[in-house]
């Protein structure tokens, strides 16, 4: 344990990760268009008190966030307790998704959860009681404070834009399934009309992927202000500021 927060806690990677949630995750959150939804943020209770502070500061102002301190535990038991206790007891319908710190998803991408529930997969839901949907169509984004390359891809179950729909009281919950197969689990529907995901690729990620081999494109940077309200040159100058 000691070993490993020392390497998540180093001051030099969370200044970069810390660039990245800034700059590329709560730019998105915060110009959903949709605003009626709860985004928690996870974080550790050990994390040193200067970058708790950092975070505090980040999400203040941002009504949909909810910033949670949490013990060390199981990955999925820890989420899932973090969404659990925030469903409405008298809903019809959770939805839950969830992103990394160096992910975004589209302005419309709460306002979709909703509509395309509605239009699509109310039979399902009623049939089977559990759903998803998997937004195939988004952007991969290569920043390091100097260069950075934009690039447009279709792919298949990634996290950052899947949404899981549950009854509230199922015991079926997000952190339960690896997000490549859920669809092995309940019906899934796959959406490809828009971008609807951000995925940040650099030097600090959690799990290093390569650019898809087919139906990847590079593409134009101004899709990030367009689509996630992100700018690039906020992210390249906030990358620049933490790597020195």
């Amino acid at each position: 344990m000691t070993e490993r927060a020392a390497y998540l806690f180093d001051d030099r990677r969370l200044s970069l990760r810390l660039a990245w949630f800034q700059n590329v995750l709560l730019p998105s959150i915060r110009a959903q268009e949709d605003k009626d939804f709860r985004f928690v943020v996870l974080a550790s209770k050990v994390m040193p008190q200067k970058w708790k502070k950092a975070l505090r500061q980040a999400v203040r102002g941002i009504p949909m966030v909810e910033l949670d301190f949490v013990d060390a535990g199981p990955h999925h038991k820890v989420a899932n307790e973090a969404m659990s206790s925030r469903f409405e007891p008298d809903a019809d319908v959770i939805a839950q998704f969830r992103v990394d710190d160096d992910d975004a998803v589209a302005r419309d991408y709460v306002a979709r959860v909703r509509t395309d529930f509605l239009a699509d997969l109310t039979p399902l839901f009623a049939r089977f009681g559990i759903v998803s949907t998997d937004y195939s169509c988004g952007l991969i984004l290569e920043a390091d404070g100097k260069d950075a390359r934009l690039f447009q891809c279709f792919v298949r179950t990634w996290n950052c834009a899947q949404t899981l729909y549950v009854r509230p009281r199922s015991s079926n919950m997000l952190f339960n399934f690896g997000h490549h197969r859920l669809h092995r689990h309940m019906p899934t529907i796959t959406y490809h009309d828009s971008q609807m995901f951000v995925r940040g690729r650099h030097g600090t990620n959690d799990s290093s992927f390569s650019l898809p081999q087919w139906d990847t494109d590079e593409w134009e940077m101004g899709a990030l202000r367009q689509r996630f309200d992100i700018s690039i040159d906020d992210l390249q100058a906030a990358l620049r500021a933490g790597a020195d």
